[in-house]
């Protein structure tokens, strides 16, 4: 028998589903709704997204749905990446899967080009990197998303961005499969579930699918940032699909004359309908766009840190509204069904550029529009996390000190948790230290909501073992920010900083740390310390109104540097001293920034891998 279950406006009002206690629609579409709700353990606002395995669905394709839900929950769970939308729980009760995710302010990429209409490349590139980043990562998990659109790329109330609804579509498609073996119903064999207009060529003739479906369709969003609407359109979903696959694009040129030749070269790759012509991942796609966006592009964003040509030394040195059923091919999958609600740990904040901030907004109300029962598979995952900058700066009285002498210590005032990541154990610090304030296998990476931003240069991908931080720019320093302890601490003014770093095969940059960044408007004022590949280190102070850099001191390495590579920094009071494998390689003063953040830092060519970044108290 199957059934039919329609969610009203307010029939889940004050309903508890797992720790949420339902308190408003914030926004419905074909496959379900997206509701606010009251988290009680731990206590926060937070969205609850809910799908409904009883809508139009016998017994056990129901069953077999909750079970292909719960398997890809879990996976989904997994995905530990700055700008993929975490997921706190996930359960079913009452014939209901739901999904706990934050909740959303800032509204979608759609809304905002629904406003705007086309974007700068100023704003553009920087979306892309990002999406770029969380669908490689996803990649490298064995996860395509299959239906990337505006809609499912969500911001914070201050820019931050998040790819929503990783694998729903296969979950559902799946669903829409096994439905179709027992009754013809409302679709046709092996329907596929999205928005037709960024399908890729192969989803659109239910062929294979493999990450370059997903390559396709970010080709598509660039090209409606870019052009201001989307290549193909048409009345039917049909109709739309067989543009994907036979058709060309217009040119970009033609919708906005402000494209140059090497910026459509690359979007017209992406959208090549054989994926072995587009490129092999997301990010080659966001390199190649970044590398074909001239570097006066970006001359009106926020500053950045501005790179000093050093002469060579002498000395070696949430819901989306558009889903569409279109037919293909049944393929059928089955799996016996268990019941389950999960709670899923908190994870980080992510990254965040701030080039583009969308007017907050509630999460995006969907208009409902069918009646009656609805299909299951019109119902998409909504949410989001991730966009900001920050990176510094200051010009500063200074003073090198050299010599040998130990740096006077004293003890940190204030309590502070200490943290670490789970699962992950530090390694012993090389430096007398004290109580550890915070530990982190994979800095930027990890599932403490510490809040860490970026700048527009940086390119962070999370990998297993480290965290790749690769330089865009020809010009600027890169580097991505801790600004916080997970806890709610601020960075203490005084510490012993630890981290390691080896170099890529095809980095030709510097690479450290920054130290007591400034935060506020500007984002330039900092510290920094330096390795570079001829074996000199340098530690400069950057101006917080100019950006201009001044030499603290530098000089040559003092011990081998192959491999992985050890810095320590202590940092007390106006005095800094700099370890590189437990040996000191020299000390500097200054009382210009008396506190600020911490951060990794990449000089232009650098492509590098950090890993165990760990600040302690310092030693009593």
């Amino acid at each position: 028998m199957r059934t039919c279950v329609v969610i009203e406006n307010n029939q889940l009002l004050g309903h508890t589903l797992g720790t949420c206690t339902i308190q408003s629609l914030l926004g419905r579409g074909g496959m379900g709704a997206v509701f606010l709700a009251q988290q009680s353990r731990p206590r926060r606002t937070v969205a609850v997204k809910v799908l409904l395995p009883g809508l139009i669905l016998e017994k056990r394709v129901r069953a077999e749905f909750l079970a292909r839900f719960r398997r890809e929950a879990d996976a989904i769970a997994a995905l530990d990446h700055i700008n993929i939308m975490p997921i706190y729980e996930y359960g079913e009760e009452d014939e209901l899967a739901y999904l706990v995710m934050p909740n959303v302010t800032g509204g979608t990429l759609r809304e905002a080009m629904e406003k705007r209409g086309r974007f700068p490349l100023s704003e553009t590139v920087p979306i892309i990197e990002q999406a770029a980043a969380a669908l490689d990562y996803a990649h490298a998990q064995g996860i395509i998303h299959r239906d990337l659109k505006p809609g499912n790329i969500l911001f914070h109330a201050d820019g931050r961005l998040v790819l929503a609804d990783f694998g729903l579509a296969k979950i559902l498609n799946e669903t829409s499969e096994a439905d179709h073996e027992i009754t013809s119903g409302f679709t046709s064999a092996g329907a596929i579930i999205g928005t037709p207009e960024y399908f890729s060529p192969e989803q659109s003739t239910g062929n294979p699918v493999d990450k370059r479906t997903d390559v396709y369709s970010l080709g598509i969003v660039l090209y409606q940032m870019l052009g201001g609407r989307v290549p193909f359109t048409g009345p039917t979903a049909v109709s739309i699909a067989v543009k994907h696959s036979i058709e060309e694009p217009a040119p970009l040129s033609e919708l906005n004359a402000d494209i140059s030749h090497s910026i459509e070269a690359v979007v017209m790759k992406a959208l090549a309908k054989k994926p072995s012509q587009r490129y092999n991942s997301a990010g080659e796609l966001a390199r190649a766009l970044r590398a074909a966006t001239p570097p006066n592009v970006f001359s009106s964003q926020t500053p950045q840190i501005a790179h000093e040509v050093r002469p060579e030394p002498t000395t070696p040195m949430v819901l989306a509204s558009n889903d569409t059923i279109l037919e293909v091919p049944a393929i059928s999958s089955h799996e016996a069904p268990t019941m389950s609600m999960r709670t899923v740990a908190p994870r980080t904040p992510p990254l965040w550029e701030k080039s583009f901030s969308p007017a907050p907004a509630h999460v995006s109300p969907q208009d409902a529009k069918r009646g009656g029962c609805q299909p299951l598979w019109m119902m998409l995952l909504g949410g989001t996390l991730a966009l900001l900058l920050i990176i510094g700066g200051a010009a500063t009285y200074l003073h090198f000190l050299s010599g040998n002498s130990a740096v006077q210590t004293s003890t940190l005032s204030g309590t502070i948790t200490p943290t670490s990541q789970a699962g992950q154990q530090l390694p012993t610090a090389l430096l007398p230290v004290g109580e550890l304030l915070y530990g982190v296998h994979l800095p930027a990476c990890d599932a403490q909501q510490t809040l860490w931003s970026k700048s527009t240069n940086a390119m962070v991908s999370c990998g297993t073992s480290a965290t790749e931080l690769f330089n865009t720019s020809s010009s600027y320093l890169a580097g991505t920010f801790l600004d916080k302890f997970p806890n709610g601490y601020g960075i203490p003014d005084d510490y012993v900083l630890e981290v390691q770093v080896s170099e890529g095969s095809n980095s030709q940059g510097g690479f450290g740390v920054f130290f007591r960044n400034q935060p506020g408007l500007i984002h330039q004022g900092t510290f920094s310390f330096l390795v570079f590949p001829r074996g000199r280190w340098e530690t400069s102070v950057y101006n917080d109104h100019t950006g201009k850099r001044t030499l603290l001191f530098g000089d040559q390495v003092t011990t081998p540097l192959d491999g992985l590579i050890t810095i320590d920094i202590v940092v007390h009071g106006s005095r800094f001293t700099f370890y590189l494998n437990g040996h000191k390689q020299g000390e500097a003063s200054s009382s210009f920034y008396p506190s600020g953040t911490i951060g990794l830092a990449a000089d232009t060519g650098a492509d590098v891998f950090f890993r165990n970044l760990a600040i302690y108290a310092l030693p009593k």
